[in-house]
């Protein structure tokens, strides 16, 4: 029986465990095409059934539904090499089905169940650590690696992709210097690990270091280039500094050069993050001019997935800034069939959380802010439920605050602009609490 890379037992040929290995670097590099490396070694030794496990994960934890036919083909080629599988990897095509059937918090109870067994499993991990990520679990995220960490070799090619993971984990629990050491120390080994970089872009952000935040990723962009899945992200990033610093020029013409030609491309990260950047763009005052329609009309592509309400939330700012009313209408009538007829861990969340964020943002977009306020205040800080980093979902506190000023409730303005100071001591922060009538304190915040 081959191995892989890590000495753990695949049901495979020794080409199919190479195979395995060049797919993992490439998941963990967020590089390459780890998918049709996979199909490729599976069409040859159609008894890999960890391959064609791992492609239904890759293709689930990307965003597909689970009843895609690509999802299902995978499941069913699992299924047929299950014979003569190992325990671990039956494991492996049981949490593949769990999250088909949208019950992403039993395929991670899955995962980390071969950890306890395999710790240096590196699919499980990585798997456990997007799966976390789905539902916003951000100690978990850290706590997962953090488990494992002392069994992997520092000198295996892998061990800087499993620091720069754990360096994101520290950094999403609160532990920001932690997290900026790891993540170097992952960088030293691989200044391409464009993961690693990504949480160092964290920490910059959240201590509101926006100069050595601008500087670094456009130093590192080279490197973090390189990681082509990741890059619309990490430039993501460096659009928050930049629009903190109210260089919008910067950031549009950036959006125009790498983030609008690959939308046709329908990665969900990099709607997500047109998404979100052209909606950060227009809060903060910038004129987006006809950007909307084209990242909206993608979007609605996927306006009956449902995989994520994270995702929904994203369709919600495309459509309603696009002013696509007929758009806006499939999606509120896509969610009442979901809240009716969906199962899993996502449709909990929508139900208790994110159809409320959904609403709000539309009402945002629509100009009904005071009904905006209502929806959003009093679910913001479960908000995390939904998933992604705490950077992404600030995107939902910096829609309140404008809500709350544009509906003329400036006390609860000035109150949510001293809390955000408190925390991200910006100048344009500041001068916003000061325009808010904040000037009894806005120079003893800090």
């Amino acid at each position: 029986m081959a191995a892989d890379a890590q000495g753990l037992r695949v049901t495979a040929s020794t080409e199919s465990a190479a195979a395995l290995d060049r797919a993992i670097s490439d998941y963990f590099g967020w590089k390459g095409d780890p998918v049709a490396g996979l199909q490729s070694a599976v069409d040859n030794d159609p008894g890999f059934g960890l391959g064609s496990s791992a492609i239904a994960s890759l293709f689930l934890l990307g965003g597909f539904r689970g009843d895609h036919p690509r999802v299902t083909t995978a499941l069913g080629a699992a299924d047929r090499a299950s014979a003569g599988a190992t325990s671990r990897e039956v494991l492996h095509l049981a949490a593949a089905k769990a999250l088909a059937a949208g019950e992403i918090a039993n395929a991670i109870r899955l995962w980390e169940s071969i950890l306890v067994d395999h710790p240096t499993d590196a699919l499980a991990l990585r798997f456990a650590h997007d799966g976390y990520f789905c539902l916003g679990q951000s100690l978990s995220i850290r706590d997962s690696i953090a488990r494992v960490l002392p069994e992997w070799d520092p000198q295996g090619e892998n061990y800087g992709y499993i620091l720069g993971q754990y360096a994101f984990g520290l950094e999403e629990a609160g532990e920001l210097r932690r997290a900026e050491e790891v993540a170097h120390a992952a960088i030293a080994r691989n200044d391409g690990d464009g993961w690693a970089i990504h949480a160092i872009a964290h920490v910059l952000e959240t201590e509101s270091r926006q100069t050595e935040g601008i500087a670094f990723l456009k130093a590192a962009r080279p490197a973090w280039g390189q990681a082509h899945a990741l890059a619309i992200h990490n430039g993501w990033h460096l659009a928050l500094y930049l629009i903190e610093e109210e260089r919008f020029d910067e950031v549009l013409a950036d959006y125009d050069q790498h983030v609008a030609p690959k939308l046709t491309g329908d990665f969900l990260l990099d709607l997500v993050d047109a998404s979100a950047l052209l909606w950060r763009l227009e809060l903060a005052g910038a004129n987006v001019g006809d950007r909307w329609g084209p990242l909206a009309n993608q979007w609605l592509t996927h306006v009956d997935d449902h995989v994520l309400v994270f995702n929904d939330l994203h369709i919600a700012l495309a459509v309603s800034r696009a002013g696509d009313q007929l758009g806006i209408e499939r999606l509120r009538r896509s969610l009442d069939r979901y809240a009716r007829d969906g199962r899993g861990d996502n449709h909990t969340i929508t139900a208790d959380v994110g159809r409320r964020l959904i609403n709000g943002v539309l009402a945002f977009a629509a100009g009904a802010y005071a009904r905006a306020v209502e929806l959003l205040q009093p679910v913001r800080y479960n908000a995390v439920r939904i998933g992604g980093s705490h950077a992404q979902r600030d995107l939902i506190t910096q829609t309140l605050i404008a809500a709350a000023e544009r509906a003329g409730q400036l006390n609860l303005t000035r109150a949510l602009l001293a809390e955000r100071f408190a925390m991200r001591p910006t100048e344009r922060t500041r001068q916003h609490y000061v325009r808010a009538g904040g000037t009894a304190v806005a120079h003893t915040l800090r």
